[in-house]
Parts: C-alpha cells; sequence; structure tokens
C-alpha cells in the first residue's frame, strides 16, 4: 500500500527525530534539526485543507475578477478593453481537484490580477480610473489578508 503525503512527512520527521537527531551533539547541529522539525510542521499545518483553500482562494479571486471587469467596462480605454480581453480568456475552473491542477488555475488567477496592477494602482487618483477604485480597495484587502494568512513566524523574522 502507497502511504499519503502526509504520512511520508509524518514517518521522515519521525525518523530524523529517532535516528539522526540522537546523534548531533553540537549546539549548532541541534538548531538545525529544530528548525527542519518546525519546517516539517509547517508544511504539515495546512496539508490536509489544502484542496479546500485552493478552491475557496481561487474562488474569491474569480470574485474580485469579475468585479474587476464589470468596472472596466465602464472605462473606454485601450488598455481597459485589452485587460477585458485577458479577464474573458481565463480558463473556467480546475479541471480536476489534484493540487498541481488546483495551483495551476489560482496561479493563473493571481497572474491576471497581477495584470490588472497598471490599472489598479493609478485609479485612487486617475478620474479616468475612477470605474476601478472599489477593486482596487478590495484588491489590496485580498492581498492583505493572504499575505496575514502565509505568514510564518519564524520565518519572517
Amino acid at each position: 500500500m502507497r502511504p499519503y503525503p502526509e504520512e511520508v512527512l509524518r514517518v521522515v520527521q519521525a525518523g530524523i527525530m529517532a535516528h539522526f537527531a540522537p546523534e548531533v551533539r553540537s549546539a549548532y547541529g541541534q538548531a538545525q534539526i529544530a528548525f527542519a522539525m518546525l519546517l516539517f510542521m509547517v508544511v504539515q499545518r495546512d496539508a490536509d485543507s489544502a484542496a479546500a483553500d485552493l478552491v475557496d482562494d481561487s474562488r474569491a479571486l474569480r470574485g474580485l475578477l469579475a468585479d474587476a471587469d464589470a468596472a472596466l467596462a465602464a472605462i473606454h480605454r485601450d488598455d481597459a478593453r485589452a485587460a477585458r480581453e485577458r479577464l474573458a480568456a481565463l480558463p473556467t475552473g480546475a479541471p480536476t481537484l489534484r493540487l498541481s491542477d488546483l495551483r495551476a488555475e489560482n496561479e493563473a488567477l493571481r497572474g491576471a490580477l497581477a495584470g490588472l496592477a497598471p490599472l489598479i494602482e493609478p485609479a485612487a487618483d486617475d478620474g479616468g480610473l475612477a470605474p476601478l477604485r472599489e477593486v482596487r480597495a478590495a484588491a489590496f484587502a485580498y492581498l492583505a489578508a493572504d499575505a496575514r494568512r502565509r505568514t510564518v513566524p519564524i520565518l519572517s523574522g
């Protein structure tokens, strides 16, 4: 029987602690093993909900991009029309629930949001981009919340 990825991580972590860690005598080596164990915990932290988290995040991004598309429809400029064409070309969703497919969809949606930055960013000050002001605020709120959710204190110092 083939073990699940999270089981493999637990076995590797337990193996390091049982067989390798007792042999490490230096304070530096022990600190590095402790840090590696912390990284194992970080990887395992959200593994159980990874697919659901990606589905939820992609849903939020699609909502944000739909709002952007609606706002762009009110802006009569070539760059706004080109942005709408790029948004219309986005795939409808991940073909499967495999993490690789869900991640690819999510990255495409993030790329689409990033591609809108030249229009969204100046919307606060440019009257011609005023329809994008609410989208700008929502995009910044989304990105700030995403950054907070993905922060790992020991890795952010």
